[in-house]
């Protein structure tokens, strides 16, 4: 799991991407996909989750966007 959190709203799509590339490893051992969820104003969660087919990033919560 990996926590995220920008200043400015255009930050988030580098700052997502380079996390979702620190957690594939780990989803692709468990077979898993990843979720991105936003949980504040400029913070998110990026985690391997099993209700995520492996191979593909599902996002959740207002904005979300690796």
């Amino acid at each position: 799991m990996v926590e995220v959190r920008v200043r400015e709203p255009q930050e988030a799509s580098a700052a997502l991407a380079d996390a979702v590339r620190m957690v594939e490893e780990a989803a692709n051992r468990y077979g898993t996909g990843i979720m991105v969820t936003e949980v504040g104003e400029g913070s998110y969660v990026v985690r391997a989750h099993p209700a995520v087919p492996h191979g593909l990033v599902r996002q959740q919560g207002n904005g979300a966007a690796p």
